[in-house]
């Protein structure tokens, strides 16, 4: 019987050991994508050329100049304009050994590393760092460095090296803040009218910083100009350290601060990558009308503002010393003054185990306010010292001397688990005053815990006793808290003159006892509960100064309750001070986007009870428009009150405005705040400015809103400035390109700065400004399908692929130029003129030659 060639034969059984030995010879085959330039459709009369070797595989992409993001090992490093350069069937980034180094990878890491030399690797990062890859996403612009981290040094995650710290651009800028108000009264004291005005003001030159602070009150009984402190600082970078020179304050961790005129040398923190943040204070207070709060440190305003009835913190002090008591007046609408004293204080004192942290400070002692009493300023010497040990403890201590007063402190902190932490000290103090001879000591314990489980975040606990002897080098120079100045005016207020005579009683009285706490308690469901206290003692004093706040919090059906309570008590004054106050605020959402009703009461033990209702809210696009509108009433006589208020932050700066009035009061007030930027591009106007800041810079693109800053646009030449940037940190600046204009485009929306303290980084975005074009190329040359084209705009270069019919789009070139066409073994250029400057696409026909 015949065969058919395709007859199908049954397999016979294949014996396992052939399996095995073909196995062990079969070798592993990867299939990889690939575009195959023949599938694309030709058009008659098309030529077979086609350029998309740079385009075929996954990722490819022509060869050139990046701007690249940078990660090494997962970890963000560098932003670079990298070259990258046809290898093999790929392109390959040009990377600098110098680079690598400064990125975290050892200078001695391999010896073939070593003998590289500075500049670009002449190969592969493998063959200098054996098993190190690379990786780039050109979607993302991003690359991707894996090194083994036997070639690595041993850092904390997210170190930033000192040679990345960026000093900025040379500059000078003010930052103010003005606050102001008219009122009248149907009582004895008529109209009046009260200006306050706080200035920050520095100039950037290098790595220099030169600061002052300043303030100027203008009240109807005294106006003075307050210089509060001026000094230079500069980056220590070796040390980690500041270097500071001229007025300042020292160190709280050790000893209380006091004011000096001299120079300082002090670690800091924020240079190291486990660094706490510094610590601000938060003031906290219940207002029965539009009330001004008025914040003192050392007797200087360093904060006055207009708030809403109702409860009220402050979180956006700038405090002139890092420790110190703030006394916080409030001046309600009816002429009440309600006055306490905050506690501001550091955390426990801990380090980890190597770290050291220092101080040394030698000048004048310095009385910081517009005392008019005799002043004693002695020079002296103080240094500090803390050491993180083994086991979670950490040794701390110092000394103060001076002519007549000598000081010294010792004192350990200990990590106590879950338990938190803690640190005990104590310190000895001799004055001689007057011929008078007086010694003593001081025992200071401080807490602080985060408990997670149960949602408790103790942030202080603290307490200090002093025998009746000992005296803090600010009692022993007759000075604790400045006087109001009289300058102007023949007679102080009744306000005035009853802080003046509660700053002598205090300078007449050294410290006994003082406790503190600060406590947040989250109740999941149930809402969240604050507690502050604060308690002090003064030898030679019955009674004591204390004050308490409390507040407690719940949401629920999206309606949101808080029940707040204030007290304070003072040895000086003869009547306790409480408020109680409830509110309720329900979202208006469907009748009004993001706004609320607010219902609110409080109660006073020497006031009137007050209720009220209104409607407050965000508004524009940006929720950069804040309004309050209320109405209320008042008992005792004092009828029906009112009050609307509003705040906008715009891109030049932040304004105020309100006005209420009470049965016999009338009152409209007003504020600005904002930043003044002179910088090597000319003067931009910016909101409230920190320490830290970015000058965003994007030429021509106007109006563009910066990403996470509600209210900052670039002017009209394209700069802006982000008001608030963390030293020494990686900070993204990003720009909403959906807001650029039709004719502009940017290279890049993202920038990455690392600025020094104090800064003001250039946060560059290129941009291209021009016309739109639709260029069809003749030629007798065989331009094929995927040849580059570019044209030169400015400081960029804009380019496009050529298509199947010769065409190319680009966006943001000159009404006129030439454009450059380049491919595999041939080139060409073409002119072209829009012959207009309307916007649009134009569509040009133009000869390659």
């Amino acid at each position: 019987m015949q065969t058919l060639p395709f007859a199908r034969r049954r397999p016979g059984p294949v014996p396992a050991a052939s399996v095995i030995l073909m196995s062990l010879f079969v070798r592993p085959v990867l299939a990889e994508d690939y575009f195959d330039p023949d599938a694309v459709e030709k058009r008659s009369g098309q030529t077979g050329d086609i350029d998309l070797t740079a385009l075929e595989r996954p990722g490819g992409q022509l060869p050139g100049t990046y701007r690249t993001d940078i990660y090494l090992n997962g970890t963000y490093v560098a932003e670079r304009e990298l070259r990258f350069r046809p290898v093999g069937n790929g392109l390959a980034p040009d990377l600098r050994r110098e680079d690598l180094v400064l990125w975290g990878v050892r200078a001695s890491a391999t010896p073939a590393f070593m003998q590289a030399g500075n500049g670009a690797l002449r190969g592969p990062v493998s063959l200098y760092l054996p098993d190190s890859q690379l990786r780039y996403d050109f979607a993302q612009q991003r690359l991707d460095i894996s090194i083994p981290q036997e070639y690595l040094h041993p850092s904390a995650r997210g170190t930033v090296s000192p040679e990345e710290w960026d000093d900025g651009l040379p500059a000078a800028f003010v930052n103010y803040a003005y606050s102001g108000a008219s009122s009248h009264s149907d009582y004895q004291n008529g109209s009046g009218q009260s200006n306050y005005l706080n200035l920050r003001s520095g100039i950037n030159l290098g790595a220099w910083r030169l600061r002052n602070y300043s303030s100027w009150s203008d009240t109807p009984h005294s106006r003075h100009w307050n210089s509060i402190n001026t000094y230079l600082q500069h980056d220590v970078k070796p040390l980690k350290a500041q270097f500071i020179a001229g007025d300042s304050y020292t160190p709280s961790d050790v000893f209380d601060s006091f004011a000096f005129r001299g120079a300082q040398l002090m670690s800091d923190d924020n240079m190291q990558p486990e660094s706490r943040r510094g610590f601000a204070p938060e003031v906290r207070g219940i207002a029965q009308s539009n009330a001004r709060v008025t914040v003192k440190q050392d007797g200087n305003i360093i904060y006055q503002a207009y708030v809403p009835p109702g409860p009220f913190a402050i979180t956006d002090l700038y405090p002139t010393a890092p420790g110190g008591d703030l006394s916080v007046s409030i001046l309600e609408a009816d002429g009440t003054v309600r006055q306490f004293t905050q506690a501001f204080s550091a955390v426990p004192v801990m380090l980890r185990e190597g770290r050291i942290r220092y101080s040394v400070t030698a000048g004048q002692y310095r009385v910081a306010g517009e005392a008019d009493h005799a002043r004693h300023e002695p020079t002296f010497l103080q240094a500090t010292g803390i050491y993180g040990l083994p086991y979670a403890t950490t040794l701390y201590g110092g000394s103060v001397v001076s002519g007549d007063y000598v000081a010294g402190s010792l004192g350990v902190g200990k990590g106590l688990g879950s338990l938190g932490s803690v640190s005990v000290d104590g310190t000895l103090a001799r004055a001689q005053l007057s011929g008078l001879d007086k010694q003593g000591a001081s025992l200071r314990f401080q807490y602080a815990k985060d408990f997670t489980q149960s949602g408790t975040t103790v942030t202080l606990a603290g307490y200090r006793y002093s025998t009746s002897g000992y005296l803090d080098f600010n009692e022993a120079n007759g000075y604790y808290d400045t006087l109001p100045h009289p300058s102007g005016s023949d007679a102080l207020t009744e306000a005035e003159q009853a802080q003046r005579d509660y700053a002598l009683w205090r300078a007449q009285h050294n410290k006994r006892s003082r406790a503190q706490l600060n406590v947040n308690q989250t109740l999941g469901a149930y809402g969240s509960l604050y507690v502050s206290a604060y308690r002090q003692r003064y030898w030679g004093a019955s009674g004591r100064e204390s004050n308490l706040s409390l507040g407690y919090n719940i949401s629920h059906n999206a309606v949101n309750y808080a029940l707040n309570y204030s007290w304070a008590e003072s040895p000086y004054y003869s009547q306790k001070d409480r408020v109680l106050s409830l509110s309720v605020q329900v979202p208006l959402d469907r009748f009004l986007p993001t706004s609320w009703l607010s219902l609110s009461a409080s109660q006073a033990d020497h006031g009137a009870s007050v209720a009220s209702a209104g409607i407050s809210g965000t508004a524009l696009a940006d929720n950069n428009l804040n309004y309050n509108v209320q109405q209320g009433y008042a008992s005792s006589g004092n009828g029906a009150t009112g009050s609307a208020t509003a705040d906008y932050k715009a891109a030049f700066g932040e304004y105020q405005a309100g006005y209420n009035h009470t049965r016999h009061t009338r009152q409209l007030n007003y504020g600005a705040m904002g930043g003044v930027v002179v910088h090597p591009y000319g003067l931009t106007l910016s909101q409230p400015l920190g320490d830290t800041l970015a000058l965003v810079r994007a030429e021509k693109a106007a109006d563009v809103k910066v990403e996470n800053n509600p209210g900052v646009h670039t002017d009209s030449r394209g700069y802006a400035v982000v008001p608030y940037l963390a030293p020494y940190r990686h900070n993204v600046v990003r720009l909403n390109t959906g807001t650029l204009a039709d004719r502009v485009d940017v290279v890049t929306d993202t920038r990455t700065v690392i600025p020094g303290q104090g800064a003001l980084v250039l946060a560059d975005f290129p941009t291209t400004y021009g016309q739109k074009i639709m260029l069809t190329l003749t030629s007798s040359l065989p331009i094929p399908f995927g040849a580059r084209a570019s044209v030169v705009s400015g400081r960029q270069t804009v380019s496009g692929i050529v298509d199947d019919h010769r065409q190319v789009y680009l966006g943001g070139v000159p009404p006129r130029g030439r454009v450059s066409v380049e491919w595999q073994g041939g080139r060409c250029e073409a002119a072209y003129d829009t012959r207009t400057d309307e916007p649009g696409v134009h569509f040009i026909t133009s000869q390659c030659r």
